[in-house]
């Protein structure tokens, strides 16, 4: 690749024509610009030249005859003679060993033309996607799926009774839309078939879709899907492409060469034209609302996706196993449509059979009927908590259970797939010198430092620093320095040492720094390259993995002690998200999770996949304490090098709010604070932090000047 590079006359030779030059491939060239040997860069990749005959082929062959050193130039009259059609430059070099200069000499000559094609830079260029046809419903996914067909109907025959123009000149805010419907499905159920019919249904209507997940790491997962059922109508849009590839599909999707985009939060404010329906998948999630310290807006992609269909008349479709208990109590209450898939759903006959063959294995489960679209519904996976209090007291001292430890193993010898899941990253998650007490923390965050071994280096997971494994004490100068903690790379290395023969893939932030490593860890784990995947909450969102047969959650107790009002719900969530990976297959699963607080009601109810009886506690608690959604909240943070300052602005500011309060009369609003936030310093600036609770913090604010440089987040996910 090199010496072709060098012997190029190119400046800027295309990819396609080094590796057909080769007989390399993608891996090779990103290994040598890993290594600093080479630079790919894309962003000049929108247009390519094309070279055509600009006279018959017999013209100018015989005049290429007459040029010295004729066989390249025939090389190259008969290869666009034989294609027919202009061919890129790349590509000319590539099959004839021309040059720069032969193509400039034919140019001259008028024998050929060279012009500009533009070229639509598109991440999905390379992949291919198997077609699939729609599946029977169920019982339970025809009932929602009636009831979200009507309200389509009905939305569409009211918009074309109000069709038309108002006196601005523009299109009028169509009060057609059906109000928004919640999909609570368990995991497993079928909520993406009900999302594929009412995609369908608005195509078939000329509309488009937008599709939300709430990480990158589900991107590659659910373009799949959808891409095989709707065969070249699908885009990906998220900040892993490159500069070009965003601008391109940004374009095409305007254009309207696009009918459905699936992305992140951002991929809300695709310009499709006419828009029909919107899919918000795991609405639950807080990856919806854009927080500090990313720039504002400060909005969340559920309330400015319902604001958006509402204007539009579209369809909006929140689909969760874990709703959000605001949106859940706003479902209940008529605010938003509930439907409900209670059941799990593996598969029908006829795929079960083919996977029986495939995978050379019986199902665990049976399924009695003939009709190869009989559709076997099963039950979620069993949950059995450990007290990790009794294990100790039993003597082992080991982050697995006796439980986890012989599960692991069992499942190692059926050859089976097992996911480990840890909610915290590094190797140790905080060092401490036993003689003088010092914890070792970052200077600029005042927060522990993580251990990572692979590197062996101090991080900070809040402002990035980083800084070399100490082997003594920096205050005292002692040699008795102690790592405690745990973290995914720890459990890594405690499964091999304790597994050796086993294959790990570990799956978390630090493993998932490259564009495309997020579908290569899934792709190899589905592909069964890997025994145990060992994962943070990126494992836990709604991945199909339908040969993992046991999930073990290796501490329950990471999130709940955060003083945060949502930490049972983000506890409940993410245990019944991970538990909600095992026994999609045809082996059937279950799960093991180890804890030392298994009286907690979030455990308690995830255990028995119990969202209802949570529900009725976190209201219970909510309602006592007077939270959302009883109460809107509104965060205001300050953030300044120094910390007097900031206090002095925070109770200046709180000093302002309440007495605007008093003049308004707003006997329901108050102001909790100013008080320095949980993670009270980050990168060497300090927070201090004013939170409003109110029926409507808006109209406290709208005629409020705040001073600049407060940060005003309205409904916060996190109050940390």
């Amino acid at each position: 690749i090199l010496l072709t590079l060098a012997d190029s006359d190119d400046p800027l030779p295309e990819a396609t024509a080094v590796l057909t030059a080769t007989n390399a491939d993608t891996h090779h060239l990103n290994a040598l610009q890993a290594a600093g040997l080479i630079l790919i860069d894309d962003s000049d990749a929108a247009n390519r030249q094309l070279i055509s005959l600009a006279i018959s082929l017999e013209d100018a062959f015989m005049q290429a005859l007459e040029l010295r050193g004729a066989g390249k130039y025939q090389a190259i009259v008969n290869l666009l003679a034989r294609e027919a059609q202009p061919v890129p430059v790349s590509e000319i070099y590539a099959q004839t060993s021309a040059t720069i200069s032969h193509l400039r000499k034919l140019v001259k000559l008028d024998l050929i033309r060279l012009g500009d094609e533009e070229v639509w830079r598109d991440p999905l260029a390379d992949r291919d996607f198997v077609p699939a046809d729609a599946p029977t419903l169920t019982l339970d996914q025809a009932r929602v799926w009636g009831r979200v067909k009507v309200a389509m109907i009905a939305a569409e025959e009211q918009g074309s009774e109000g069709a038309g123009e108002n006196e601005t000149g523009l299109s009028p805010l169509l009060p057609s839309a059906p109000a928004p419907f919640l999909l609570h499905g368990v995991t497993g159920s079928g909520k993406t078939e009900i999302y594929m019919r009412a995609i369908d249904f608005a195509l078939q209507r000329g509309q488009t879709a937008i599709v939300l997940v709430p990480e990158i790491a589900l991107t590659p997962q659910t373009v799949r899907r959808f891409a095989a059922r709707f065969p070249g109508r699908v885009a990906v849009l998220h900040s892993r492409l490159s500069d070009g590839e965003r601008y391109d599909t940004w374009r095409r999707a305007r254009q309207g060469l696009f009918d459905i985009v699936v992305g992140p939060r951002s991929a809300l404010f695709t310009p499709l034209p006419n828009l029909g329906v919107i899919i918000l998948d795991e609405e639950h999630d807080p990856s919806y609302k854009q927080t500090p310290p990313v720039p504002p807006p400060y909005y969340h992609a559920r309330e400015t996706a319902v604001a958006l269909t509402n204007i539009l008349g579209a369809t909006l479709i929140m689909g969760s196993a874990t709703p959000d208990v605001v949106t859940y109590h706003r479902a209940r209450g008529g605010r938003y449509q509930l439907l409900e898939l209670p059941k799990r759903v593996m598969g029908h006959r006829q795929r079960i059979n083919s996977q029986e063959h495939r995978l050379q294995i019986e199902s665990f489960y049976r399924n009695e009927g003939d009709d190869p679209d009989d559709a076997l519904t099963i039950p979620l996976p069993p949950i059995q908590v450990v007290d990790l209090r009794q294990e100790l007291r039993a003597g082992n001292r080991s982050i697995f259970s006796r439980a986890l430890e012989k599960a692991i193993t069992e499942t190692l010898d059926r050859r089976e797939q097992a996911i480990l899941f840890l909610n915290r990253r590094g190797t140790s998650t905080f060092i401490i010198c036993r003689d003088c007490g010092h914890v070792l923390q970052c200077p600029r965050c005042d927060m522990p430092l993580t251990y990572h071994r692979p590197h062996m280096m101090l991080v900070c997971h809040h402002c990035g620093r980083r800084e070399p494994q100490h082997n003594e004490c920096p205050a005292c100068g002692s040699k008795r320095i102690k790592y405690f903690g745990l973290g995914t790379e720890e459990v890594e290395a405690q499964v091999q040492q304790r597994w050796p023969d086993a294959r790990i893939t570990r799956w978390d932030r630090d493993t998932t720094a490259g564009r495309n490593t997020h579908e290569e860890l899934l792709a190899g784990f589905i592909n069964q390259e890997a025994d145990i995947l060992v994962g943070t909450q990126m494992i836990a969102k709604g991945l199909d993995l339908p040969l993992v047969t046991l999930v073990g959650v290796i501490s329950a107790d990471v999130s709940l002690g955060l003083p945060d009002y949502r930490t049972g719900e983000r506890a409940f969530q993410v245990l019944a998200q991970v538990a909600g990976r095992a026994g999609r297959g045809l082996r059937g699963g279950r799960v093991i999770v180890q804890t030392y607080q298994p009286e907690h009601y979030a455990v308690q109810a995830a255990a028995e996949h119990d969202f209802a009886g949570f529900f009725v506690e976190e209201i219970r608690f909510r309602t006592q304490h007077v939270l959302p959604p009883f109460r809107r909240l509104a965060k205001l943070v300050w953030v300044d090098p120094v910390n007097e300052r900031g206090q002095h602005e925070a109770e200046r500011l709180a000093k302002e709010l309440r007495l605007h309060i008093r003049d308004l009369a707003l006997s329901a609003t108050e102001i909790l604070g100013p008080m320095p936030p949980f993670f009270n310093r980050i990168d060497g600036r300090f927070r201090w932090q004013l939170i409003i609770r109110s029926p409507d913090p808006v109209r406290l604010l709208q005629d409020f000047t705040i001073p600049p440089k407060w940060i005003v987040d309205i409904d916060p996910v996190s109050t940390l």
